[in-house]
């Protein structure tokens, strides 16, 4: 079926909704606790045996780079496109093809946080940018379950200029490439304007869970993948 042609009216008034969901995402911004942003799967009775990891998580050596988020050029980098919905990403470095369904915000005001159910699935926040529109869209996964490794499993181990690819639900797909993965304790002031703030250029965030792991407070950090659109 073919889509009727948008008058300018509406495409002003489209262009003014996106201007609202960067405010959006700014205004979350000093008020969104890292705390939340795990929102670990309910901690139940492990009898698979399997638990969950003994060891802290890690950041790939060398990986974080402050200065990462939106310092390249405008330039060289491809045009924001019109919002769509995302539906698949897929990351060929961890070998995951994994689905992703849109969400609002939880009722606290974070990000939202895929259920026990949807553990092998991602959150795309929906309030904000889309894949591919100028700033940042917020995808959220958990790390594991007491099942074993959920949808953002090895997160923390991509590199710089490691692949990541949004199919949409218009049938397009947008490339980016990783520009910097960050561990931040959540007993630390969480950078809240570096990872929600707006940006120039289309991006994403990947967040999931990191750090130590106990059942009384589930992960104390948070891994966070910071990626430009290539193309």
């Amino acid at each position: 079926m073919k889509r009727p042609r948008i008058s300018m009216t509406t495409r002003q008034q489209r262009i003014a909704l996106r201007g609202r969901r960067l405010e959006t995402v700014a205004a979350m911004a000093a008020v969104l606790a890292a705390a939340a942003l795990c929102g670990a799967v309910p901690v139940k009775e492990d009898t698979s045996g399997a638990g969950r990891p003994n060891e802290r998580t890690t950041v790939a050596a060398g990986v974080s780079r402050p200065e990462a988020v939106d310092t390249r050029p405008p330039s060289p980098d491809p045009e924001p496109v019109e919002r769509a919905e995302p539906v698949r990403l897929s990351i060929p470095q961890l070998g995951a093809y994994l689905e992703i369904f849109a969400a609002d915000a939880e009722k606290d005001g974070t990000p939202p946080v895929p259920d026990e159910k949807e553990a092998d699935k991602v959150a795309w926040y929906e309030g904000g940018p889309s894949p591919g529109e100028r700033g940042p869209a917020l995808l959220v996964g958990h790390l594991d379950t007491v099942e074993g490794p959920a949808a953002f499993a090895g997160l923390g181990s991509l590199k710089p200029g490691a692949e990541i690819r949004i199919e949409r639900d218009d049938r397009s797909t947008v490339v980016f490439t990783v520009d910097s993965v960050e561990q931040y304790q959540k007993d630390d002031n969480f950078p809240n304007e570096r990872v929600y703030g707006p940006t120039q250029t289309p991006q994403l965030r990947l967040i999931t869970c990191g750090g130590g792991f106990t059942k009384e407070n589930g992960y104390d950090a948070n891994i966070v993948a910071f990626a430009s659109m290539r193309g």
